[in-house]
């Protein structure tokens, strides 16, 4: 790539220190596989056309009908649902029921999409030189939608959506509604039809499909009426002027807790912050919610391509919500409020003191100062394993080499590594990461030794939100939020009272996304006092589940101190 005249420099951006910095090349020829391409806009429109022609460049064929028909089927589900599946090399989802094929790139510096609808002959390819972008997903909203969408409504604005009530002509002693329908704001007259209100500046309407010379303009507390045969002041209804604080949000109905369908344990909220009904998904800011038509909500300031479905049973009630986003949806299952707190017969006191106990008691815990471990890993989704160790000491220390084989053969390998100041991630495979802003608080606080003595000075809030199973066992779900760090959830066995799952974040300083991460506990052992479990499952969206088993422990061991420093 060099030899060009005009190659391209690779970037960062650092969300936590606002700093963008140059990378350097990087050699991949050992993942050479996964598309070491250096190519440019002119050659990634030709690939396209070959893709949107069926397999066919110019006049002739390459790939046969029958290959190409292969090629771009699900050969596997990624959600649960089938809604995002994996043909061969190509991510296959819908677009308002047309199937849509993509796939990004990622490397230092560099970021890519390719993107089509084929039935649309529609394709886009993005090139952008920074890394860990999220514009190929937000532009297939923006292509698919601006190209295909004869009609596209922007959400009403907050200033639209307090027009939003009912107003009295006291003459003729009847009532006009003012509502919003599929997005749009309408006019309800007894007796007339809808009239959909069509702006012509500030708060001024004209009514569509009445006749000339109708307009409404409103204030905070009335409306002027314009028409031909005499213009009136209608006064809004008090009830309705309260009701308008939130724009007499549609949404309001949704607030509640939702749990994750595809990833269980995983929960996010609607509530009232501010006086706005916003979805709040862990420490990120709200997204207050705008409706943009019966049971749809957009998210401000989340791109277009993202918004919130409300799905409901046969009696109209709210039964959940999905996720509409470019990488796939994600349904999530409204939590009863008679079932949150049901069962609950201990104070979170009460809870942590019976964990601690359960793990060994705080005086057998405290005889550990540190901690070495053998495991081996099953990446199942990956076909890959694993094997190496992993190390611990108090106060809050650790790190871990894990080498990757496939067939057998070495293929990689990753460590991380926190001397309980600083600390970072390095790959043999990819490009080092250093741990800072909530990342690094996050390691902080899970690598602290003794993370539940003296709980109350470490977590700004913890409670015992309801019970809920773990396979087959119940537990109480309990959620943790550090005084500077991400929110976790523990499931704590009622029977045992030992930990049997775990749902946490995990962030990056240089990509704004956040996955989610469920640790899933089993085999608990008596290792010198202390309840330690052998093997963990942990399941993220874009590696599946990796299992790891503990083959040895030795506790109160010497570690040499450049164990847990950058090497």
């Amino acid at each position: 790539m060099h030899k060009a005249k005009d190659f391209s420099l690779g970037y960062e951006y650092n969300f936590d220190t606002k700093e963008t910095r140059n990378l350097p090349t990087r050699e991949i020829s050992a993942i050479a596989p996964a598309g070491a391409i250096n190519s440019s806009a002119n050659d990634m429109a030709k690939w396209l056309r070959f893709i949107l022609s069926g397999g066919v460049a110019g006049s002739k064929r390459i790939v046969s009908e029958k290959g190409f028909g292969e090629w771009l089927k699900p050969q596997m589900k990624i959600t649960p649902n089938g809604s995002v599946s994996y043909g061969f090399g190509w991510f296959l989802q819908e677009w308002k029921g047309k199937k849509v094929v993509q796939h990004g790139g990622n490397i230092d510096g560099f970021n890519s999409m390719v993107a089509m609808i084929p039935e649309e002959d529609l394709g886009f390819v993005m090139l952008t030189n920074v890394s860990a972008s999220t514009l190929g997903n937000d532009l297939m909203e923006i292509v698919w939608s601006g190209i295909l969408d004869q009609e596209k409504s922007k959400p009403l604005t907050a200033q639209e959506l307090k027009e939003v009530g009912k107003y009295t002509i006291t003459q003729a002693g009847i009532d006009i509604e003012v509502a919003v329908e599929d997005g749009k704001l309408v006019a309800k007259v007894p007796g007339q039809p809808t009239y959909i209100l069509e702006k012509t500046k500030d708060r001024k309407y004209r009514l569509g499909g009445a006749p000339e010379g109708f307009y409404i303009t409103f204030n905070d507390t009335e409306a002027l009426l314009e028409q031909p045969q005499g213009n009136v002041t209608i006064k809004k209804k008090a009830a309705e002027n309260v009701a308008a604080a939130d724009g007499d949000n549609p949404a309001k109905e949704l607030i509640g807790l939702y749990e994750s369908e595809q990833q269980k344990g995983m929960t996010i909220e609607i509530k009232d912050v501010a006086g706005k009904t916003s979805l709040v998904v862990g420490t990120q800011p709200p997204y207050g919610l705008v409706n943009k038509e019966k049971d749809l909500f957009s998210a401000p300031p989340l791109p277009d391509a993202f918004s919130i479905k409300a799905a409901r049973d046969d009696s109209g009630k709210i039964t959940g919500i999905t996720l509409i986003q470019p990488q796939g949806n994600a349904e999530f299952k409204k939590i009863e409020k008679d079932s949150i707190k049901a069962g609950i017969d201990l104070t979170i006191d009460e809870l942590i003191t019976k964990m601690v106990e359960a793990q060994g008691g705080e005086e057998n815990l405290k005889k550990i100062t540190n901690r070495e471990v053998a495991f081996e890993q099953d990446w199942i989704n990956q076909g890959v394993k694993g094997f190496g160790k992993a190390f611990q000491a108090s106060p809050g220390k650790s790190s871990s080499e894990t080498t990757l084989t496939a067939l057998g053969k070495k293929i990689g390998w990753i460590r991380s590594y926190f001397n309980g100041k600083n600390g970072g991630d390095e790959y043999s495979f990819g490009r080092d990461e250093i741990y800072t802003g909530i990342r690094l608080e996050d390691a902080k606080s899970q690598n602290d030794f003794y993370q539940f003595f003296d709980w109350k000075e470490k977590f700004e809030k913890a409670e015992i939100t309801r019970k809920d199973k773990v396979g087959d066992e119940e537990t109480y779900v309990v959620s943790f939020k550090p005084k500077t760090a991400n929110a976790f959830t523990l499931y704590v066995s009622t029977k045992t009272f030992l930990p049997l799952r775990r749902i946490s974040l995990a962030v990056s300083s240089t990509s704004p996304q956040t996955i989610p991460i469920s640790d899933v506990y089993s085999d608990y052992r008596n290792i010198d006092g202390i309840m330690i479990p052998y093997k963990t499952v942990t399941t993220n969206p874009g590696m599946g589940d990796i299992i790891t088993t503990i083959k040895e422990i030795k506790q109160n061991v010497k570690i040499p101190a450049s164990v847990f420093e950058k090497k």
